[in-house]
This record gives structure tokens, C-alpha cells and sequence, in this order.
């Protein structure tokens, strides 16, 4: 029981530091998506 107490406080440590650059990286990806359909349509 403590060890998957531990591995949640562990998880809750890193998770937001992964988190967060993935949901930037991500955003400027569709961003850049985007920004190639409409140039090509236009």
C-alpha cells in the first residue's frame, strides 16, 4: 500500500513537468498544421 503511495506522489511530482511541454509542443504542431492548410488553400 505505501509503495503505490509513493509511486503516485512521484508520479504527481513529474507528471505536470512532462505534461506541459508536451501540451505546448503539441499546440505549436497544430498551430503550424494549420497555418500550412490555409497558405495551401489560399
Amino acid at each position: 500500500m505505501t509503495v503505490d503511495f509513493t509511486i503516485g506522489d512521484y508520479a504527481a511530482a513529474w507528471m505536470p513537468s512532462v505534461f506541459i511541454p508536451l501540451v505546448v509542443i503539441s499546440a505549436f504542431v497544430a498551430m503550424g498544421i494549420l497555418f500550412t492548410v490555409v497558405e495551401s488553400t489560399d
